[in-house]
């Protein structure tokens, strides 16, 4: 393999590393069903493309579909929350609309 080839081996090695690791940094954000409803996700960190690539190298097409694969997926769970949370916050909105307190529940003392 000549230099220029191990570099841009190695450059794409790298750019892989980092979405995987944004991808299960992502995942792990992802609540699992049993675990505590009020915990705060961990913000997702930016990913900027490396810029000069250069083709995806053939010996790593497999990599990365698996990882597009993976991705694709934990959008879809995002994307399950992020309605779940939208149907939480509706019903919480219709709750609180239809709440007439039977007596004040702020007592002016002072004037």
């Amino acid at each position: 393999m000549s230099p220029r080839t191990e570099r841009t081996h190695a450059a794409w090695r790298a750019a892989l590393d980092e979405l995987e690791a944004l991808v299960a940094e992502a995942d792990a954000s992802l609540p699992a069903g049993d675990g505590d409803p009020t915990a705060l996700p961990t913000p997702a960190r930016r990913w900027t493309p490396p810029v000069g690539l250069g083709p995806l190298p053939r010996e790593l097409a497999t990599r990365a579909s698996s990882l597009a694969e993976r991705q694709r997926g934990v959008l879809a769970r995002l994307e399950a929350a992020r309605v779940a949370v939208l149907q939480h916050l509706g019903a919480v909105r219709t709750v609180e609309a239809s709440h007439e307190p039977s007596r004040p529940v702020y007592l002016d003392a002072t004037g």
